[in-house]
């Protein structure tokens, strides 16, 4: 999915500029620059409650080292989506010096990766090195890194790919968000429904999102399979003008956006 095919219309519906939504998986391919300095994102941060995109990682390693910083959502620029290119309104100096952020997961896989088995003693003479613990035990016993930025908002790579729960059991699997740069705000979300109904990608206002599951397994929205069934699809996505936003949030009887 890509938001070249969404675009800022007027009442009439012909088309006025740019994509006014953007896909938030796809933001991930796109690069963030300053002046003539280019990173690639890494990581999208949001506020689940409020369903606001909040900070954005970017990698400042360079090409032998990743190193991740996060940057507030207010500071990205519209995305260009010809380009492919989201700008960050500060300098590169500026994001180099950037709060940096760490995934625990990732980090765990990195020190048991580094762990050997054989280790080369400083005469040539070799010594068995201590076996690398099991993942369990290096839960426990790693210390958790990151960044109180960061902690307590959420990851869409923790989100993607989740079953869809609704009032009336599975509906889908949630494949991506769509978000509003001038606002930051999540709009809607994307279900592929192929594994419930005929396969289909139906997008579906942020609104109906009750929650994520306490073990993280499902999100939970207040949807039935039988009111998807009915839903305008993804295939007319490429016409979407504000009276088709207001359209479909009155098909799920919520209150026109402001």
């Amino acid at each position: 999915m890509t938001a070249s095919k969404t675009e800022h219309t007027d009442e009439t519906g012909i088309a006025t500029g740019g994509p006014a939504f953007f896909a938030m998986t796809d933001m991930l391919r796109y690069t963030a620059t300053a002046k003539d300095t280019r990173f690639p994102i890494t990581e999208l941060f949001f506020d689940p409650e409020q369903g606001i995109l909040r900070f954005v990682a970017l990698d400042v390693g360079g090409w032998f080292e990743r190193r991740e910083v996060i940057v507030s959502a207010q500071l990205m620029g519209k995305p260009d989506h010809t380009t492919r290119e989201w700008p960050v309104q500060i300098s590169p100096e500026a994001i180099e010096k950037a709060p940096e952020w760490t995934d625990p997961k990732t980090l765990e896989r990195m020190q048991l990766a580094a762990t050997p088995f054989i280790m080369v003693g400083p005469f040539g003479g070799q010594f068995g090195a201590v076996a690398p613990p099991a993942p369990d035990e290096a839960q426990e016993t790693t210390q958790t890194p990151g960044n109180l930025k960061v902690d307590g908002f959420e990851r869409l790579g923790d989100w993607v790919g989740l079953p869809v729960v609704g009032q009336d059991g599975d509906v889908g699997t949630l494949i991506d968000f769509l978000f509003e740069p001038e606002t930051d705000e999540l709009s809607h979300l994307v279900i592929d429904t192929g594994k419930i109904l005929a396969r289909r990608q139906m997008v579906v206002p942020y609104d109906l999102v009750f929650h994520l599951a306490q073990d993280g397994t499902h999100v939970v929205m207040n949807v039935t399979e039988a009111l998807l069934r009915q839903a305008p699809p993804l295939e007319h996505f490429d016409k979407v003008s504000r009276s088709w936003v207001d359209t479909l949030r009155t098909y799920y009887q919520l209150a026109p956006r402001l």
